[in-house]
């Protein structure tokens, strides 16, 4: 009997883990490659823009980035409505098999030499559905693994926030491979890759079951239906009507992670190379590093917000990135080797800290009816306009000479979020 109750237990246990590693590999991939993206900028201007544009093909590389972000809030919206009048399956099938064409055709798409203007074109048009589908994969990947575990939802949650981090990672290390290869077009191999394994997934989320809590959610519908109770309001009038408050809790809370992510680890290794002189290797080598002890950290912190409360350990770290994000700039561009250090142990601390309770904190936003629409809408509203925009706005601070500017643009935001803290969700 004994036996009997150990093997159900660690099959339960094994099928919990394979349930997060399938979830969470296209949040994974997502983040990957963001980070080749952004960290080969310089490679991929070459590709797809005529050579004596110079300087201005790069700007026009993390333009079209920007741009792509467009497609989210299009794409948060339809995904989101989907996943709570239908189910958070159907969209997470979708989202895997759409990122995974589009990152495949990315690297597909012939150079500027051989097809022109058709080259940045493609390449917007591409990025445009990729980050549609995108907006539909990363907040309703962590709903469905919190909806699976309601003992230790901080930790299920945290799995995606680790899988964003590994993207990161992995994709900063195949970057420097990239970029030390004598084979130019390596860049398209990684592509292909990555989508040829997003296909992979998708085929293997086929077999997903519906998460409890939804199915929770279809029951208790059917049984409000079967004593006439009146039929809800459309989910975007319920959002509007009931829950104002928590979506502009969302909206901060993306606008804030969006602006430092980008701010303090994208754009910050071009920051490193042109104004701390830094060779574009070791940057790029550095920003790896402190991204993989990221990636360490964040089930430690999870761990510690199921002991403690998400959070006493959430609004600690927005407070530390706060401080964190200036003194990354001006270490660096002083010299101070030391204090660049420290700052680098800081921004480790306070984003592993803001990545293990985030899902937490926009899970308990928003009620199952609700939950996969507000979420994914306003995470992609706010990405639009401040996670793609971000670059280029640090890089006209700089341009300017507001050395300063990137991280109060940051501690701007910060201040916004935690000023939110202490109002209800509810109307």
């Amino acid at each position: 009997m004994a036996l009997f109750i150990t093997n159900v237990i660690h099959q339960h246990i094994m099928t919990k883990k394979k349930l997060t590693l399938l979830i969470s590999s296209i949040v994974f991939i997502e983040w990957l490659e963001f980070s080749l993206y952004m960290y080969l900028g310089t490679l991929i201007s070459i590709v797809f823009f005529p050579p004596e544009l110079g300087s201005s093909a790069l700007l026009l590389t993390y333009s079209i980035f920007a741009i792509s972000y467009l497609g989210r809030p299009l794409g948060g919206l339809i995904f989101g409505l989907y996943a709570d009048k239908h189910g958070r399956r159907a969209p997470l099938i979708l989202s895997a098999v759409l990122i995974g064409i589009t990152t495949i055709g990315i690297g597909c798409i012939p150079s500027y030499q051989h097809i022109g203007i058709f080259a940045p074109i493609l390449l917007l048009s591409l990025r445009l559905l990729q980050s549609f589908a995108i907006s539909g994969e990363f907040n309703n990947a962590a709903i469905y693994l919190m909806e699976h575990n309601p003992i230790y939802t901080t930790l299920a949650g945290s799995w995606i926030g680790t899988a964003s981090s590994a993207g990161m990672f992995i994709g900063g290390m195949t970057a420097v491979l990239v970029s030390t290869s004598h084979f130019p077009q390596s860049w398209r191999f990684a592509y292909i890759m990555v989508g040829v394994v997003a296909l992979i997934v998708m085929l293997l989320r086929k077999r997903l079951l519906e998460s409890p809590a939804y199915q929770q959610y279809l029951i208790d519908s059917a049984q409000a239906h079967s004593y006439s109770i009146p039929v809800p309001e459309h989910p975007l009038i319920r959002l509007l009507k009931y829950h104002k408050v928590s979506l502009i809790k969302i909206t901060l809370m993306a606008a804030f992670l969006n602006v430092y992510i980008y701010t303090c680890n994208i754009y910050f290794i071009s920051f490193l190379v042109t104004h701390a002189n830094y060779p574009l290797q070791q940057a790029t080598l550095y920003m790896t590093l402190v991204q993989a002890a990221v990636t360490l950290s964040i089930p430690i912190f999870a761990l510690l917000a199921e002991y403690i409360g998400y959070q006493r350990v959430l609004t600690p770290c927005i407070i530390l990135m706060s401080i964190t994000a200036p003194s990354l700039f001006y270490s660096a561009h002083a010299n101070y080797n030391n204090l660049l250090l420290l700052s680098f142990g800081c921004y480790v601390i306070a984003n592993s800290g803001i990545s293990a309770t985030l899902f937490r904190y926009l899970f308990e936003c928003l009620p199952t009816d609700v939950r996969c629409t507000g979420t994914s809408l306003m995470w992609s509203l706010s990405a639009a306009l401040f996670g793609g925009t971000s670059p280029i706005l640090a890089a006209y601070f700089i341009d300017q000479n507001w050395l300063v500017m990137p991280g109060l643009y940051v501690i701007f935001f910060a201040l916004l979020l935690l000023l939110s803290q202490g109002i209800n969700h509810t109307k």
